[in-house]
């Protein structure tokens, strides 16, 4: 095997992880609120397939769409990077960058 297919691999099977754990965590906090899937379809104005979809864990639905649906149920992102903080391999630690350098002064016009 080669090393990009791989690669390709472990990225699929961490997107399909990642897909899971969000849908999860959206079906959870629905039903936290006695929500129903038809409610969160309503309130977002998306289909509620697509919600059927999303807390199946289905890897291909649409970032945008998938955060709407998590704000309509009191989830941020912030919550979702707390609640993989151990292992987050989509976030990882990354050395700071550095400041961009001042502009130089200009002489004056005259």
């Amino acid at each position: 095997m080669s090393r990009k297919t791989a690669t390709h691999q472990k990225s699929s099977a961490l997107a399909t992880d990642y897909a899971a754990r969000f849908g999860a965590l959206v079906r959870e906090r629905r039903e936290f609120l006695k929500l129903r899937q038809e409610d969160i379809a309503f309130t977002t104005g998306l289909g509620r397939r697509f919600i059927i979809e999303l807390e199946a864990g289905k890897s291909s639905c649409q970032l945008g769409k998938a955060l709407v649906v998590a704000a309509a149920v009191g989830i941020r992102p912030t919550d979702l990077m707390a609640r993989n903080s151990e292992d987050n391999a989509l976030l990882p630690d990354l050395p700071d960058v550095p400041a961009p350098p001042e502009p130089a002064e200009e002489p004056p016009h005259g």
